[in-house]
């Protein structure tokens, strides 16, 4: 069903939709009155799911606020469709980031935090090149960094330090998880939680799968 929304409302809403889909910060729902009203809110996230994205809340260090990613069903068929995805090198470079800045600080108790964006240690290059991946060179760490920093999925922190970047903010909760797991993969890949990760996405990948309610309704 279509919000009828005045023409003030409606101006409020897509103000906020702009700086969902723009902002790298989350957006506090105080700095938007269409976020901080229930009703407009609604319709913020009925306009984005309309493209194919979703309203995200997220807290991060002391903020509580939004902002939009792609939708699960949507993300998954447009991987499927070999759309938007990194290159292998980009891929290989994240996760070696994520490894050091975020999965091995966290596992050695050095932070809490369930965020992506920890302020956690930071890497650089020339440990990003000590990896145990002869693959991973300087010619392929350089131009690998600066896509990724584009792409706002790291970003340089104090004195140079590579860190995670504000776009894994708008993963989904299903979404991260799936990252962490593909981290699983990569390190502990004869694991028994590896082996139950790959059991559970082949039994996902051969399911049926149900069609959207929009589909369901026309």
């Amino acid at each position: 069903m279509t919000e009828t929304l005045s023409d003030r409302e409606e101006t409020l809403v897509l103000a906020a939709v702009a700086a969902l889909e723009t902002a790298d910060d989350l957006v506090p729902a105080d700095a938007f009155p269409a976020l901080a009203d229930d009703a407009l809110r609604a319709a913020v996230a009925s306009r984005l799911r309309a493209a194919g994205r979703t309203l995200i809340a997220r807290e991060h260090r002391t903020i509580a606020g939004y902002t939009s990613g792609y939708d699960d069903t949507v993300a998954r068929k447009l991987a499927a469709d070999g759309i938007g995805l990194l290159p292998e090198a980009d891929r290989a470079v994240l996760a070696i980031v994520l490894l050091r800045t975020v999965a091995i600080p966290r596992a050695g108790g050095k932070h809490q935090s369930t965020s992506w964006l920890s302020d956690g240690p930071g890497t650089s290059i020339a440990e990003l090149y000590r990896n145990d991946d002869p693959e991973v060179t300087y010619g392929l760490l350089r131009p690998a960094l600066r896509r990724l920093k584009a792409r706002r999925l790291l970003r340089t922190g104090y004195r140079g330090q590579i860190l995670p970047g504000p776009a894994l903010l708008r993963l989904t909760d299903a979404q991260s998880a799936r990252l962490w797991e593909d981290l699983v993969l990569v390190t502990l890949p004869d694991s028994l939680y590896a082996d139950v990760i790959r059991r559970r996405r082949e039994r996902q990948d051969t399911a049926p799968q149900s069609r959207p309610a929009e589909e369901l309704e026309s």
